[in-house]
């Protein structure tokens, strides 16, 4: 069998471990993946071969699995008609020294998102970004999928890690199908979006719930998004609440 070539071309020098600070790399890498509002996508031109490179809105599935918009007559979307190699990395733009904050790159091959998935991924994406309304409505609009194949987190100067894998990233969502539902109950009792942002770190404000799934919760306000990490995997709507009575008193 021929020798398969990884995504990402793994650096011939050797790296002490200890040289390097020590992070929890994939807690920081799936931080960032669902906090990550921008993100910057490289594509390949069909002519030169060259990486054109765009910055686009990043949502993601209660898997963990990254989406984003294009419109059908966008550059980036022809390329990837002609080749599904991309590339995303997600970091806190505008929020200081880029080296010195976490940073996440991903590789891997987009797919369409299929016709009967696309009213959800478009209610997902809204969620995050109200003004997607304006054109997700347009004819021409298409969602991609990242089938992710390679990653690569940087969480600051000495803090990097490729021995991540996709799976790391990914959330097991078997046996949870009643977690979804509870979004819109507790999005109407007053207060408890920010409440919960607040318990992640974040300041009180006009907060909202935009997914939750068994490792935590997702919330967004008009320009910052917010994760809330549960201790242990729940799995049950009476689990869910157990969990946030506890935290509400902790």
């Amino acid at each position: 069998m021929p020798e398969t070539i990884p995504p990402i071309t793994p650096r011939n020098a050797t790296i002490e471990p200890s040289a390097g600070a020590p992070f929890e790399a994939v807690r920081v890498a799936r931080n960032v993946l669902h906090t990550c509002r921008t993100a910057g996508l490289a594509t390949l031109d069909p002519g030169s071969g060259y990486p054109y490179n765009t910055a686009t809105n990043i949502a993601v599935e209660p898997d963990g699995t990254p989406f984003f918009f294009t419109a059908r007559l966008a550059l980036h979307a022809r390329n990837i008609e002609a080749d599904p190699r991309i590339s995303l990395v997600l970091a806190p733009f505008n929020k200081g020294d880029a080296l010195t904050l976490p940073r996440l790159t991903l590789v891997g091959k987009a797919k369409l998102i299929g016709e009967a998935d696309v009213p959800l991924a478009k209610a997902r994406y809204i969620a995050r970004y109200p003004k997607a309304k304006l054109y997700l409505s347009l004819p021409d609009t298409q969602l991609y999928r990242l089938n992710i194949e390679g990653v690569q987190i940087n969480g600051g100067p000495a803090r990097n890690a490729s021995n991540i894998t996709p799976s790391d990233l990914r959330t097991d969502l078997s046996d949870a199908d009643g977690l979804e539902a509870e979004v819109t109950r507790l999005n109407a009792i007053r207060g408890k979006a920010s409440r919960l942002a607040a318990l992640a770190g974040k300041k009180s404000g006009a907060w909202k719930i935009t997914s939750i799934d068994p490792d935590g919760i997702n919330l967004a306000s008009a320009s910052d998004l917010a994760r809330l990490w549960f201790e242990e995997r729940i799995e049950s709507v009476d689990q869910l609440a157990k969990v946030l009575t506890q935290t509400s008193k902790g």
